[in-house]
């Protein structure tokens, strides 16, 4: 069915909203190309990142990298299949600023990322097993200290409270964000509706954020059919919740 092919992209709609941004504004780099050389000798090498990552993990007491990616999801479980995203495609969303800065906890998460940034973060793509089922969408899992964690989601609180008309970031629209109610999972969790404007067709979003101690879980869905049912289901969180252990 010509919906159901179309689904699979909405497993990653923050990145591929945000390259799709970034490659139709020009202001930033003057039409100029990046030097090769410039970019190599300032980027560390995965080996050196993810020591450092490592190192900062154990100085503030957050889940180690290696144990948060053995933390994650993969595979099928619960009717979803779990798959790892390419880090370029979750990358380009990092530095989504929002026009209001009370909404920036909403857009940095629509980019795949929480605003206080983490030691980590696992990145995976949800797509329904079953061909009845039309709720895709994905997850990530952000390694912090506790206190960070703890503040990451009281700013998100503040910012659904805040932005119910939504924002504006890298020249997309959100609009009509409203609460929702979440799994009574965890530390602590919530839930929000967004609906973002993509080529003039309005595309609505749910979100179900958890914390678990320093780690904060998030889950997006979408269904093109039926938005009100667009959350992942409270078994998909639940069993990864459980596998942090």
């Amino acid at each position: 069915m010509k919906l159901r092919r179309a689904l699979p992209i909405a497993a990653v709609i923050p990145a591929l909203l945000a390259i799709s941004a970034c490659s139709g504004e020009s202001s930033d780099s003057d039409g100029k190309k990046p030097k090769a050389n410039a970019s190599a000798k300032s980027t560390p090498s995965p080996a050196d990142a993810d020591a450092k990552a490592a190192a900062e993990a154990e100085r503030i007491g957050a889940m180690a990298p290696q144990a948060l990616a053995k933390a994650t999801l993969s595979g099928t479980k619960n009717g979803f299949e779990a798959k790892k995203v390419a880090k370029a495609e979750v990358e380009a969303g990092r530095d989504m600023k929002a026009d209001k800065a009370e909404c920036q906890p909403l857009a940095s998460l629509a980019g795949g990322f929480t605003h206080i940034p983490a030691v980590s973060v696992e990145h995976r793509s949800l797509e329904p097993t079953e061909a009845k089922n039309a709720t895709i969408g994905s997850m990530w899992l952000a390694s912090h200290s506790a206190k960070n964690a703890e503040k990451v989601m009281a700013d998100l609180r503040t910012s659904v409270k805040e932005c119910p008309g939504g924002f504006k970031t890298l020249g997309l629209t959100y609009k009509s964000v409203q609460s929702v109610k979440a799994p009574a999972l965890g530390d602590e969790s919530l839930g929000y509706r967004i609906t973002s404007v993509v080529a003039e067709q309005s595309v609505t979003m749910t979100y179900t954020v958890v914390r678990e101690d320093g780690v904060v879980a998030v889950f997006y869905g979408v269904n093109m059919l039926t938005p009100q049912k667009s959350a992942i289901p409270e078994a998909v969180v639940k069993t990864q919740l459980d596998q942090l252990g």
